[in-house]
């Protein structure tokens, strides 16, 4: 227990070094996409593009099974297990990449559109290099040396911003999603070298590593199912209504579910090395549990709060340049709208699977993973089918906001049955950051609705200022969280 507030301090420090990078890939990713959508590439472009990135994380996670996750968990490494963890993942990546030049294909072929085959076969490339760098980059993880892995990345994604900017400009512009992900891969794996140098043995001892693997394994599939049924709604929308509408739902998608994705990145890379630490101490996983939820709440709602509001303007002014229609503009506002309903679970539930992994239960993660994969896929196949004609691509943004809360109810179930977590203490420590919002949310709107005949770029300053305003102010009246009290905890 004395090491307790260490612990904190250091979690604290880890979540401030993560926030600051993520704020910076976040802004220059923002810039980079707003510039490519709006000068170079078109819907539909934008719509096979998405078609393909949308599996990426998922390819990033089968290619490494979850096995230098157990690097983080366990600590009885030795330079014989960690060099065969690092052939393994060599096999399973190149085993992943003869896969993709078959399935890559098929794939396009379904949907009518080769290139988006061969999109996914080049990212596979991507996946063999990337065992350059991830025994280094799980290794700094583990000892929370998140300064060094923050400034690595905030090098890394702004030269994948750049890249995407330049590739777009020189006219590859489906390409320009890809290439920028492998430039971004190239850097991070350089500098991951740098910081903790690592060199494999020749040497590879299954017996030895059969643990980390049944670990890596259980945690694999369920990273695995997730970024499964968290991929298929594009592929539907594409199938069923077209590149051109996978286009608008790719880009609403970016402007909500990739940043909370983003934001909430700050905290998961934080959260699993701390709870594998407190592992046996429940009280503890507890108060940590609801720390990084509220963390999560107040980094992810105000961000939700300007969209749900701002989105027609943010349209406006930033990507349509006058040559998008209003059919495609209200498309796009609705199925934003929608699916900041469903930001608000997703942004609660990232907290649950590193707390289940990290005390060592990741057949809850399974289990969880499981009804997530027919619940939240089923909702997108019957949304289209049932409410495809009357909506069209909004009716897959509908199915999320119905089949989330079924999968996102059966993780909270697990993870108060795992750790008995007090539900009243952990709905009174949220509730009151969701009130602050929900404040923020209708000071806004009233002023949406106060200035009807101002110009879009007047109407986007005051709604954000206003609605940004009041949801500050509350939280630290209500909240105690001011900038004087998050120095604090950061300097412990």
């Amino acid at each position: 227990m004395a090491d307790a507030p260490r612990l904190n301090t250091q979690v604290n420090r880890g979540v401030a070094w993560a926030g600051a990078a993520q704020a910076v890939i976040a802004l220059t990713d923002l810039l980079s996409h707003i510039l490519v959508v709006r000068y170079w590439v078109g819907l539909e472009d934008l719509g096979l593009a998405s078609a393909a990135i949308t599996f990426y994380v998922l390819l990033d996670t089968a290619a490494d099974f979850g096995v230098t996750s157990a690097l983080i968990q366990r600590d009885d490494h030795s330079p014989e297990r960690v060099s065969t963890v690092f052939w393994f993942n060599v096999l399973t990546s190149s085993t992943l990449f003869v896969l993709l030049l078959v399935a890559g294909p098929l794939y396009g072929h379904i949907l009518g559109h080769p290139i988006v085959g061969w999109l996914l076969i080049a990212y596979g490339g991507k996946l063999v290099f990337q065992n350059v760098y991830a025994i280094p980059f799980a290794l700094l993880r583990k000892e929370m040396r998140y300064a060094e892995i923050s400034k690595a990345r905030i090098v890394a994604h702004v030269s994948e911003s750049v890249g995407r900017v330049v590739f777009a400009a020189l006219g590859v512009t489906v390409w320009c999603w890809t290439l920028a992900a492998l430039t971004r891969a190239f850097v991070f794996g350089v500098i991951m070298l740098t910081r903790h140098p690592f060199i494999p043995k020749l040497v590879f001892q299954p017996r030895e590593v059969m643990p980390y693997v049944r670990f890596g394994l259980r945690t694999a599939a369920s990273q695995i199912l997730f970024r499964l049924y968290t991929s298929l709604d594009v592929p539907i929308v594409t199938y069923v209504f077209g590149a051109h509408s996978a286009g608008i739902y790719g880009l609403a998608l970016f402007v909500v579910l990739e940043p909370i994705k983003t934001i909430s990145n700050v905290v998961i890379d934080v959260a699993f090395p701390a709870f594998a630490r407190l592992r046996a101490n429940r009280e503890g996983l507890i108060a940590q549990y609801i720390q990084f939820t509220r963390l999560n709440l107040i980094a992810v709602l105000p961000f939700l709060v300007i969209i749900f509001l701002a989105i027609p303007e943010i349209l406006h002014v930033f990507y349509s340049s006058r040559h998008w229609s209003d059919y495609e503009i209200d498309t796009c506002v609705a199925a934003t709208r929608i699916l900041c309903v469903a930001g608000t679970l997703r942004a609660l539930g990232f907290v649950g699977p590193p707390l289940l992994d990290g005390i060592g239960r990741p057949e809850l993660t399974l289990r969880y993973m499981i009804v997530a994969v027919f619940a939240v896929p089923g909702s997108f196949l019957l949304g289209a089918w049932l409410l495809g004609d009357r909506y069209d691509l909004v009716s897959v943004a509908i199915a999320w906001a119905v089949g989330y809360p079924v999968a996102f109810g059966v993780q909270q179930f697990l993870v108060q049955r795992s750790i008995d977590l007090p539900f009243r203490r952990y709905l009174r420590s949220c509730g009151g950051i969701l009130g602050c919002c929900l404040a923020g949310l209708l000071a806004g709107w009233l002023v949406s609705y106060g200035f009807p005949a101002a110009s879009y770029s007047a109407r986007l300053i005051a709604i954000c200022t206003t609605a940004l305003a009041i949801t500050f102010m509350l939280l630290g009246v209500w909240q105690k969280i001011t900038p004087r009290s998050v120095i604090a905890a950061i300097k412990g």
